[in-house]
C-alpha cells in the first residue's frame, strides 16, 4: 500500500481525490481517441507504429544487437511527432472539431438499423428500375462528419421517397450528383463529395460513383450503396471491396450481417451459369419474336 501511495505521490488521503481526477481525465482522453479511430485506417497505422517501436527495443545491444537497424529506427523516432501529425492529420482535425461538441451520452443513442436498411433497399430498387444513379453512405462505427462539412444539411428521417427524390437528375436538383450520408439512423447530409480510391487494381470501367464508394470504404468502415445509371445495377462497397449486381435479398443479407458483425458470403453464379442464362434469354427472345411473326402473319 505504501509503495502504491509513493507511485502516485500521495502524502495525505486528501490528495487521493486529485489522483482519481487525474486518472479519470487520462482515461477519458484515451477513450475518446480510441472512439475516433475505431473503424478507420488509423487503427492499422497505429499497429504498424507499435511494431516499429517494438522492433526498436529488440534491436538494441541487449537483445538482437542490430546496430544499423537500431540507428535507422532511432532517426525515424526522432521525427516521430511530425510523422504522427502527417499521418493522422485528418483524424486530428476531426478530433479538434469535435471537442466540446460531443456529448457524454452519445453512445446511448438508438439506431434503428432494420428500418434504415429496408428504406435504403427500397430506394435502391426504385432508382435501379429507372436507371437513376445514386450514392448512399451508411455510417457504422467510424464518424463520417468530416465528409458532411461541404454538403447540404438535411436532418430528416430515412424514407425511400426522400432518398429517391434526392437523386432525381433534374436541373432544379443540384444534390443528385453528390452522395447522401446517413448518420445515427437519419439522413444527415446530401450532395457530399467522397474521396476517390487510388487503388490501381480497381477496374477501369468503374465510374466516379463506384470509385468514390470504394474510396470511402477504404478510409472508414461505412457501407456505401451505389446505383449505376448506365446499367441500373446495385452494388455495395465495404472495406475496399465492391460487391456488385445485388438484388434486394442480397442487399438485405449483406447489410444486416455488416451491422451485426457476422461473416457474410455473396453467392455468385459462375461463368457457365451466366452464359447459359444469356443463352436462355436469347432463345426466349428469339422464340417470342418468331411467335409474334406467326401471329402477325
Amino acid at each position: 500500500m505504501d509503495a502504491l501511495l509513493e507511485i502516485f505521490r500521495i502524502q495525505e488521503w486528501s490528495d487521493a481525490i486529485l489522483v482519481v481526477m487525474d486518472l479519470a481525465i487520462v482515461y477519458y482522453v484515451i477513450y475518446r481517441m480510441l472512439l475516433l479511430i475505431k473503424g478507420t485506417r488509423a487503427v492499422q497505422m497505429i499497429i504498424g507504429l507499435v511494431l516499429i517501436l517494438l522492433f526498436y527495443v529488440l534491436s538494441q545491444d541487449g537483445y538482437l544487437n542490430l546496430a544499423t537497424t537500431h540507428w535507422f529506427i532511432e532517426r525515424f523516432i526522432a521525427n516521430f511527432i511530425i510523422i504522427i501529425v502527417i499521418i493522422f492529420q485528418r483524424d486530428i482535425r476531426r478530433a479538434l472539431a469535435e471537442v466540446g461538441r460531443t456529448s457524454l451520452l452519445s453512445g446511448t443513442r438508438a439506431f434503428e438499423e432494420t428500418q434504415v436498411i429496408e428504406e435504403v433497399i427500397k430506394a435502391s430498387m426504385m432508382l435501379s428500375s429507372r436507371r437513376i444513379g445514386g450514392l448512399i453512405a451508411i455510417e457504422r462505427e467510424a464518424d463520417l462528419t468530416h465528409y458532411t462539412q461541404e454538403g447540404i444539411q438535411i436532418g430528416a428521417s430515412v424514407t425511400k421517397d426522400l432518398l429517391f427524390s434526392l437523386f432525381l437528375p433534374e436541373h432544379q436538383n443540384p444534390l443528385h450528383d453528390g452522395a447522401v450520408i446517413i448518420q445515427q439512423g437519419r439522413v444527415s447530409t446530401a450532395g457530399c463529395f467522397l474521396p476517390l480510391t487510388n487503388n490501381p487494381a480497381v477496374e477501369k470501367t468503374l465510374g466516379t460513383r463506384h470509385r468514390a464508394a470504394i474510396g470511402l470504404s477504404e478510409e472508414t468502415d461505412a457501407a456505401v450503396v451505389v446505383i449505376s445509371e448506365e446499367t441500373g445495377t446495385v452494388s455495395i462497397a465495404f472495406d475496399g471491396e465492391m460487391y456488385r449486381d445485388l438484388d434486394n435479398t442480397e442487399m438485405r443479407d449483406l447489410l444486416q450481417k455488416l451491422y451485426s458483425g457476422q461473416p457474410f458470403t455473396i453467392r455468385r453464379s459462375g461463368f457457365l451459369d451466366r452464359f447459359r442464362n444469356r443463352g436462355s434469354d436469347k432463345n426466349s427472345s428469339s422464340s417470342s419474336k418468331e411467335t409474334s411473326e406467326v401471329l402477325d402473319g
